[in-house]
């Protein structure tokens, strides 16, 4: 003991102490002559007690009218899709007379040409001829170096995106 250190004589004495207390519950405090015992292992529960227990819980929870109608509500035909159908959905995205992008916004910066190849910098990223955009549902039609033309696949036209530089 005289090589440990203050700091590991405090930890072993508190390892002792734990030891030493569940040794007293396990051994002594466990066999009070109040306590409650436990059913063999081997002894049956019976199913009836046990679903007359869980419906007794459930009886004392009352669904609020509001859980009631949501789920009259739910399990009742709709009739109705409440989804848009696509040529719905199309002319609405293109209701502003089909010119282009309503809640886009794409820059032309930069234009690359290698001889086999064209690049065109759009919104910081390059991209080449049939690409998809990082912007979803659109993709890179043609690049010229004054211009490029982009797909909107989800209305189906076309509009131009001149360089800015």
């Amino acid at each position: 003991m005289a090589n440990l250190k203050k700091r590991e004589i405090v930890i072993l004495i508190i390892a002792v102490l734990f030891v030493l207390y569940a040794a007293y519950e396990y051994l002594i405090a466990g066999r009070t002559p109040g306590a409650p015992k436990m059913k063999p292992a081997g002894e049956p529960v019976k199913i009836e007690t046990s679903i007359g227990g869980i419906a007794a819980e459930l009886s004392k929870s009352k669904l609020s009218d509001v859980e009631t109608y949501i789920i009259e509500k739910a399990n009742e035909n709709w009739g109705k899709n409440p989804f848009l159908p696509a040529n719905v959905y199309r002319a609405w995205l293109a209701k502003d007379g089909g010119k282009g992008v309503a809640a886009i916004k794409i820059m032309y910066s930069g234009f690359v040409d290698t001889g086999r190849k064209r690049m065109a910098i759009l919104n910081d990223i390059e991209y080449r001829i049939g690409e998809e955009l990082k912007e979803e549902g659109y993709v890179l039609k043609s690049i010229t170096p004054f211009k490029v033309v982009i797909f909107d696949k989800r209305v189906g036209n076309t509009f131009e995106v001149p360089l800015q530089e």
